[in-house]
């Protein structure tokens, strides 16, 4: 009869190959403890990356928030402001008067005491001759 495959195997040659086999996924299963634990690791790091990215993010939308609020009431008291200013309408009247009135051809105080004082002069002087 012809033996199988199979039935010239002995026991021990049974257990040498399960135990040739269980080495090598013992191996196989140490290489993915290693991959797992490197993995692991590097997910580590990117955590504490992001959370330090989140953190410095959050800081900068605070500050961009204080500038919004900044920004707001700049605008606010400028556009309060900007209600006292005169009107074009308002300048336009005041420059109508100005021209009529001519305030360059005014005259000081002074220069009425100093006009008055020679007119005297001269009636005096007039008088006198």
């Amino acid at each position: 009869m012809e033996q199988t495959y199979q039935e010239s195997y002995t026991g021990a040659d049974v257990v040498i190959e399960l135990t040739n086999r269980l080495r090598v996924l013992e191996s196989k299963n140490s290489l993915l403890n290693e991959r797992l634990l490197v993995v692991n690791q590097n997910m580590i790091e990117e955590y504490k990356k992001l959370i330090k990215d989140i953190r410095s993010i959050e800081s900068e939308i605070r500050d961009v928030k204080n500038d919004m609020q900044n920004i707001k009431k700049i605008l606010k008291h400028l556009t309060d402001e900007a209600a006292n200013f005169a009107k074009k309408d308002e300048i336009r009247l005041l420059e109508k008067y100005i021209k009529l009135w001519n305030p360059l051809n005014f005259v000081t105080e002074t220069d009425v005491k100093n006009i008055v004082e020679r007119e005297i002069k001269k009636a005096k002087h007039h008088k006198t001759h």
